[in-house]
């Protein structure tokens, strides 16, 4: 039976268990959270250089429950809503050239929160459409990752040229 003086007792006792079972499922930022981000961009890059859909597919993240994919590709000539959209736009574009090499010496890895990072690495990327020469120009790579129940992933991609 709900008892209203239990209650007021009570109430601060489960608050402040709640919150302390909250806090410890956090998990706070760390060196180790640095390098697996920067892994997980080394591994993106050699997917891409590979055309390697499948490693690629899993560097970015998936479908949070019921909601849309958290991902984005967002260029000056063209923005890719959803991990569909992005997937399906590395596909057609790796028909044709397509290849990355980040200047690993500038690359930062830049914590947001304890589960968000951003990282950024000037890149050449050379590409073309199939049939079509090829072009090289430098991009300076923003990506945004999140910590998910399967590790970091990546949700956002945002290259903007140098120049």
């Amino acid at each position: 039976m709900w008892h209203p003086i239990r209650f007021r007792v009570l109430a601060p006792a489960l608050a402040f268990t709640a919150l302390h079972c909250t806090a410890a499922l956090a998990v706070p930022w760390s060196s180790a959270d640095e390098q697996s981000v920067r892994t997980l961009f080394l591994t993106q890059v050699a997917a891409e250089n590979a055309h390697d859909i499948a490693t690629l597919d899993h560097v970015l993240a998936d479908v949070s429950g019921d909601r849309p994919s958290p991902v984005s590709f967002v260029a000056r000539a063209y923005r890719f809503w959803g991990k569909e959209a992005v997937m399906q736009h590395f596909h057609e574009a790796f028909a044709g050239t397509w290849h990355l090499e980040p200047d690993v010496s500038q690359l930062r890895v830049v914590p947001l929160g304890d589960d968000t990072a951003q990282l950024y690495v000037p890149t050449q990327v050379t590409l073309g459409a199939a049939g079509k020469p090829a072009t090289t120009a430098t991009f300076l790579i923003n990506q945004f990752a999140v910590r998910t129940p399967q590790g970091w992933k990546f949700t956002a991609i945002l290259p903007v040229p140098a120049q």
